[in-house]
Parts: structure tokens; sequence; C-alpha cells
């Protein structure tokens, strides 16, 4: 019998996070496994950054 596993998956909203959280469910959920969210929210600063990295995906 395999025991019941914790998940934890950050989340920013951004689309590359929301891919990320349907490819743990997908790929590591099994049956009584829970999930839980990690809300990551940005800071103003880091918007500029984020947005070039939204665009070459590194």
């Amino acid at each position: 019998m395999v025991k019941a596993r914790k998940v934890g998956v950050a989340m920013d909203f951004s689309k590359s996070s929301k891919m990320a959280m349907q490819w743990a469910i997908d790929n590591l959920g099994e049956k009584d496994d829970t999930f839980y969210v990690i809300h990551i929210k940005s800071h103003a600063s880091d918007e500029a950054r984020n947005q070039i990295w939204s665009k070459s995906g590194s």
C-alpha cells in the first residue's frame, strides 16, 4: 500500500507556473495525495525582469 503524499507547487499565476501545476497534477498526482499551492507574490521591482524572462523562457 502506497502512503499518501504531500506535494507543494509554487505559483505566481504566470503561464509557465500554471503549466508546471498541470504537469505536477498529471505526472505526480495519485489517489489520496494532497497538493498544496504556494502562492508567490511578485514585487513591483521584479516586474521588468519577469517580463524579460517570460519572453525568453530562461
